[in-house]
């Protein structure tokens, strides 16, 4: 088992973003072209640590879509099972925040290549066998009728080979409302095995009311409820979540917990003035899934996320791009930011 890949299921999409460092989009004129996505960041993200991984996706027959499959394919992703398709990529534009002023995303996705893709049964059954793990997001149920039928069909397969489940939860308000979410999600949380999000997309999705809190130890205990309230009612193996204290756009304190086996595992938390807002939920999800793969104990695992999710979040761009060692030392009691010649 542990010699198979991580497969994951999502959309792919180009992301422009100001040269200049927050700068407003309407006063740009220049703009960098990357990609990402939240299950592509994963995978990414798990390659660079060690593990084969590989994606199920459609990206478009042009030069986009050419140039993001070598982006894949350079971040370490199997890509014999995504489909080049006539259609579009999808596209979002992010506007870094600054000081009090918060970060900004526009999505232009609607009709992408990806979400009218209808993934044949063979592809998810050839896939799926081949693989210890399967990684999907909230994100794309919420692209389109194709989506959750696809992810519908996939569930069943991945299920009948004993494939764990990793669901990131990912609510997007500007995709889809609470409701439809919730309507979704009960049709497949049985299936889950690993659940990871945060406080608002447990408020969000499943109506967890969390009073509004700017202290990070209440935050963590807020936390732990809103974990408490879906594990009395759903079943998972693990769930674990990102806190984030956000005192601006440019400050927060971040770190996360863990539930295994009915107790609460929580790490080191870290004061970081934030370069890029967008990723650090993706590299705390990649380092859960890495420590448990490895059998780290609860506790590694939860260290090894925190470092994952804060250390991404001192670059810019979507993916963690350091390496095991580098994320180790950051999480390390005697690391202060030091020179190394």
């Amino acid at each position: 088992m542990e010699n198979k890949r991580i497969l994951g299921y999502g959309e792919v999409l180009s992301r422009f973003t100001p040269q200049a460092h927050s700068q407003l989009i309407e006063q740009s004129s220049n703009f960098s072209l990357s990609f990402a996505g939240s299950e592509s960041n994963i995978l990414a993200n798990l390659s660079r640590i060690g593990h084969k991984t590989a994606l199920i996706s459609s990206l478009p027959n042009n030069s986009l879509g050419e140039s993001a499959l070598r982006f894949l394919s350079s971040s370490g992703i199997d890509t014999k099972n995504i489909s080049i398709r006539d259609g579009r990529i999808g596209s979002y534009f992010v506007e870094h925040g600054h000081s009090l002023r918060g970060s900004k995303i526009i999505y232009d996705r609607l009709n992408s290549c990806f979400s009218n893709y209808p993934v044949e049964l063979k592809t998810f059954d050839n896939a799926l066998k081949n693989s210890s793990h399967f990684v999907l997001s909230g994100i794309t149920p919420a692209l389109s009728k194709v989506c959750r039928e696809n992810i519908l069909n996939a569930l069943e397969i991945a299920k009948n080979n004993k494939v764990k489940i990793i669901f990131d939860l990912n609510f997007r308000r500007n995709l889809w409302d609470g409701r439809d979410a919730l309507s979704f999600m009960e049709k497949i949380i049985d299936n889950i095995d690993i659940l990871i999000g945060n406080i608002g997309s447990i408020n969000d999705v499943f109506g967890f009311k969390s009073p509004f809190s700017k202290s990070f130890p209440e935050l963590v205990r807020i936390s732990e409820d809103a974990c408490n309230f879906l594990t009395d009612k759903y079943n998972f193996d693990v769930i674990a979540l990102t806190v984030r204290n956000q005192i601006n756009a440019t400050q927060n304190e971040l770190g996360g917990l863990i539930k295994i086996n009915n107790k609460f595992y929580k790490g080191k938390s870290f004061e970081i003035n934030i370069k890029d807002r967008l990723g650090g939920g993706d590299a705390f999800s990649a380092g859960i899934i890495h420590g448990l793969i490895e059998n780290y104990s609860p506790q590694q695992i939860i260290d090894f996320s925190n470092s994952c999710f804060a250390l991404t979040q001192t670059v810019l761009g979507d993916l963690n791009c350091f390496s095991k060692s580098d994320i180790l030392e950051f999480g390390s009691d005697s690391y202060i930011g030091h020179i190394k010649r």
